[in-house]
């Protein structure tokens, strides 16, 4: 059923993009390969059809890869969070008896790591051709009223009743979509599988974009994001933060909870042409039962709607027999997408899914139009977080407490209108201990927000627990601006609804009912309140007032708004300072030109073609800037009125050939066939980023839709970062006394006036699985050991102790710059200084620290550093250093925007910026490694041994990392490809 429906989609669109983190992608035929290889390997480990394989992990392309490979090896899956408790990882996994558990091997479930199941898979084994009519696709679980979770069995039937009905408009073919529920909740199945058997493209976003309304603006922003699913939760802060937020999505659904008319109103209002729609549905009946289109104005309460294709609705009475429209009654569902029951309790299955169909308990209306309104539940279950919550699972887990005499929980909704829970003990133990023992046995939206010691329980006559008597919990409501004692701890307290007095500088977040969600909100708060800006990582790692206070001590100061300003002059961005003294002495050099070529999935029309370029030239202000120098120093121009010319395929002279820095545009396109189109950009103007920003608003607008409006001007972003310079100390203390460039030996002597005539060697595959895990060990990234990598190989080259790499910086500092079209990137020269018996491990380590300080010091413009180091002899390409690196690990290859595809290479156009410049560039299954050399200065034959020796030095750090840096190699045989693709340094 899937699994054919995926095969089937795939095959039509092998080359469009099916799922992206922003640095990885993979298109519809690799993820089948990867897929069909998880698949192959879980058969080789013994799971047969039908079996439940449970997937510990969370959000990530790998994630994607095995949910699907789950499917085409006929098992069903079972998502789990490695977040959670082990306690609560051994309670489902006990219950559920997974034939395997694929994950991190130590989260206590006995897993099997994935590299081991994808390693089986390398060899040949057959896969299921289908698994019955009504195959499980996976098991879910939620909150138990008993204290046990309860695993639904979705049927594969129920998926495709929602995805794939031509009835419903919410996922149209070719959509990008985000992907931003944790794969343990329904929604994720709407995203997922709504996405991949529909053709479109799967954007994940982790958990602090979904957390913090800045960052996901950012990410629907830079993904070109058509459809999204918000909880209501989420929902409602994104929009109190800005309702504008969503203007660039065609669709959104929210719900999970009461949506907000308040909310959803001023959405509309900012966002007109915004699909909103409100998405009613237990895990029961797989992800959404009705669904109503939200239109202004808007009612209040707003109405879940009406049923989606394959579901029929039932309102009933206490004795489940149906009652008259506009009568309130309890829900219950039919059709194809009802589950198939709870995993191994008939009892349960029996008394919630009576004759096949499903008792909700939620209390609804149903109009005679068939519109469903929901007015309350019959019994304590909640929302939290999207989560559907038993308070008695709070309950039986406080019970359990050998220390815990009686308990009980309640839901109350606090004044932004979200659920809570709040719980009362009563017991001798400390209010902090017991909080710190249920989150050994509970996940984190389960843990109460609110927890009371009591020395007993208010009973009523029937002796059951009076809640009316319940005390209040102890809430701190004090306005935003007052003033607290201490102001961290105020803003806790605020975030949480806690009482100052309650939170100690041990207290835990997420025990205090914190949640990602509300981890968000505090992070803000503090930029804000505080002016510094903290990471979601650190915090994990230190979720207490005292540890958030260490971490401020030294975290970095929050930016504020990139200033507005007007008229068509500026500064030009530092990085455009050394570009254009570069074309001025030689204003007929094509080394900083970039041309690429796209390849799109059909034809297009030249008319459509040529204004879908003048809009990109209309859009971005950097393309058609006039740069010139005068006495105050580089300026720029922005220049009203120009026009690109979209030169025909039989046009005589080279494409690539020099630009005028005083005359826009700073683009030219040329057609390359009905299905091409060749661009060439001057990298003053433009950077990696750029052109990804180029190409998918180009799609977007070949298909007559419109892109969001630019965040900001490119004159006030350079304008911006030219006040940025300040870490010039830093830099000269660093580098004085470095030998710079011309120190590396040569073929051939340098030139009195150096060209930029230059080739390039290639090596590919290299194995990024490899390189990653070799990072891991390192406690790094691929970039770092890479570098190392190519450092050592230079050193024993060389015969060096003392030489300076240069690296870039993305520069884009701010994140309002995100998409931004510019140039931004900075060259930062890193000095490696070696013992006689420096380690290949030490290499990395002090790399690694440089490398990161490099990041937080990239501001220092490269032609001042230059200037203010008197460095520079004739002869020199470089006067500070001669060999650079670059990891190109940008998603800028393949494209999918609105329905059209698009693919993407970097030309080479026969030149070179440094005598020695590697640029590794990341693909979806392994590292292109790209040498790029003089050739006034070296042999083709130097430019192989040298590649071949970091590749080896490569090896060796991964396998004697305690081996000398300084020691000679013979370079081995690597297999050799000169057919090469251009990547400009990012």
């Amino acid at each position: 059923m899937i699994a054919e429906l995926f095969r089937d989609r795939a095959a039509r669109t092998p080359g469009t993009l099916a799922v992206s983190d922003g640095a990885t992608g993979l298109t519809y035929a690799e993820l089948v390969a990867g897929s069909e290889e998880f698949a192959r390997g879980l058969v080789r480990l013994g799971v047969r059809g039908g079996d439940l394989v449970g997937l510990l992990g969370g959000r990530s392309v790998a994630g994607v890869t095995a949910l699907v490979g789950t499917v085409l090896a006929g098992a069903a899956y079972l998502p789990l969070n490695p977040g959670w408790p082990a306690a609560r990882l051994r309670q489902i996994t006990d219950h559920a008896r997974p034939r395997l558990v694929v994950g991190v091997p130590d989260a206590g479930t006995g897993s099997v790591p994935a590299a081991e199941v994808r390693a089986a898979g390398r060899t040949a084994a057959p896969l299921p051709e289908g698994a019955g009519d009504t195959p499980p696709a996976y098991v879910m679980f939620t909150s138990g009223s008993t204290g046990t979770p309860k695993g639904v069995v979705v049927e594969q039937r129920g998926v495709l009743r929602l995805v794939c009905a031509p009835e419903h408009p919410w996922l149209p073919a070719g959509m990008r979509a985000a992907h931003g529920a944790a794969p343990e909740f329904d929604a994720a199945t709407l995203e997922v599988w709504g996405t991949l058997l529909n053709g479109g493209s799967l954007h994940i976003a982790d958990a602090e974009t979904m957390a913090r309304p800045a960052a996901y603006a950012q990410f629907l922003r830079r993904e070109r994001i058509g459809f999204a699913w918000l909880t209501a939760p989420l929902f409602h802060r994104m929009a109190d933060h800005d309702p504008a937020l969503f203007a660039g999505l065609r669709t959104l659904m929210t719900g999970g909870d009461v949506v907000s008319a308040r909310h959803a109103a001023r959405v509309l209002a900012h966002c007109p042409e915004l699909a909103l729609y409100n998405g009613y549905g237990p895990t029961e009946n797989t992800v959404f039962t009705t669904v109503h289109r939200v239109t202004a104005p808007v009612p209040d309460p707003v109405p879940i709607g009406r049923a989606v294709a394959g579901t029929e609705l039932y309102v009933c009475d206490q004795a489940g027999q149906p009652v008259p429209d506009g009568t309130e009654g309890e829900l219950w569902v039919g059709g194809a997408g009802v589950a198939r029951g709870y995993l191994g309790d008939p009892g349960l299955t029996a008394a919630r899914f009576p004759g096949g169909r499903y008792r909700t308990g939620d209390l609804v209306t149903r109009e005679k139009d068939g519109l469903v309104r929901f007015h309350g539940r019959a019994d304590q279950q909640v929302k939290i977080l999207g989560n559907l919550v038993e308070p008695a699972e709070v309950t039986a887990a406080l019970l359990a407490l050998p220390a815990v005499r009686q308990a009980h929980t309640v839901a109350v909704r606090d004044e932004a209108g979200e659920a809570r829970l709040s719980a009362y003990a009563v017991t001798g133990m400390d209010p902090g201990a017991l909080r710190t023992a249920l989150a050994e046995r509970l996940p984190r939206y389960l843990l109460p927000a609110h927890l009371t010691v009591l020395d007993r329980l208010p009973l009523n006559p029937n002796g059951k627990v009076d809640t009316a008597r319940l005390p209040a919990p102890r809430t701190h409501e004090t306005h935003e601006d007052a003033p607290a004692p201490d102001e961290l701890t105020g803003l806790w307290a605020r975030v949480l609804g806690q009482d100052p007095a309650a939170i100690g500088p041990d207290s835990d977040f997420f025990a205090l009912g914190g949640d990602s969600v509300r981890l968000g909100v505090l992070l803000d708060r503090i930029e804000a309140r505080l002016g510094r800006r903290l990471g979601f990582r650190q915090v994990y790692a230190a979720p207490t007032p005292a540890g958030m206070r260490a971490l401020l001590e030294h975290a970095g100061e929050a930016a504020g708004p990139v200033p507005r300003g007007t008229g068509g002059t500026g500064p030009a961005h530092p990085a455009q300072r050394g570009l254009y003294a570069l074309w001025q002495a030689d204003p007929d050099s094509v080394a900083y030109n970039i041309p690429v070529r796209l390849d799109f999935g059909a034809p297009v029309d030249p008319e459509r073609l040529q204004g879908a370029l003048n809009s990109l030239v209309d859009r971005h202000e950097a393309l058609r800037t006039r740069l010139t120098a005068d006495a105050d120093g580089i300026r720029q121009e922005v220049v009203d009125g120009v026009a690109l010319r979209l030169e025909p395929e039989d046009e005589e002279g080279g494409f690539v050939r020099p630009f005028d820095l005083a005359a826009p545009p700073l683009i030219r396109a040329r057609r390359a066939g009905d299905r091409g189109l060749l661009l060439d950009l001057h990298h003053v103007v433009a950077d990696g980023v750029s052109v990804r920003v180029l190409v998918r608003e180009l799609l977007a607008l070949l298909a007559g839709e419109t892109p969001a409006p630019v965040p900001l001007r490119w004159l006030d972003a350079a304008r911006w970062c030219a006040g940025r310079d300040d870490d010039l100390g830093h830099w000269l203390t660093a580098l004085t006394g470095a030998p710079g460039g011309g120190t590396l030996p040569t073929d051939r002597p340098r030139p009195p006036r150096p060209t930029d005539a230059g080739g390039r060697v290639r090596r590919d595959p290299v194995a990024a699985d490899a390189v990653e895990k070799t990072a891991r060990v390192h406690g790094t990234t691929p970039f770092v050991v890479l570098l190392a990598a190519y450092a050592t190989a230079l050193a024993r080259v060389g015969g060096l102790t003392d030489l300076v790499v240069g690296t870039p910086v993305h520069g884009r500092a701010h994140h309002e710059l995100a998409d931004v079209v510019g140039m931004f990137v900075q060259t930062v020269p890193l000095r490696v200084r070696l013992e006689e018996d420096t380690t290949l491990g030490a290499l990395v380590a002090g790399l690694r620290e440089s490398h990161q300080d490099a990041l937080d010091r990239g501001a220092v413009p490269y032609d001042r550093l230059v200037r203010e180091l008197g460095a520079g002899r004739p002869g020199l390409r470089d006067p500070l250093i001669d060999a650079f690196f670059g990891l190109q690990n940008l998603d800028s290859y393949e494209f999918a925007e609105a329905g059209l595809t698009a693919s993407l290479d970097f030309l080479h156009p026969g030149t070179t910026r440094f005598d020695l410049n590697l640029q590794v560039h990341v693909r979806p299954d392994r590292l292109v490694c790209d040498l790029e050399h003089s050739t006034e200065l070296y042999e083709r034959t130097s430019a192989d041994h040298l590649l071949d020796s970091v590749l080896l030095a490569l090896d060796e750090i991964a396998t004697a990392p305690e081996g000398p840096v300084l020691r000679r190699l013979t370079a081995g045989a690597y297999a050799s490809d000169a057919d090469f693709d251009f990547g400009a340094a990012r």
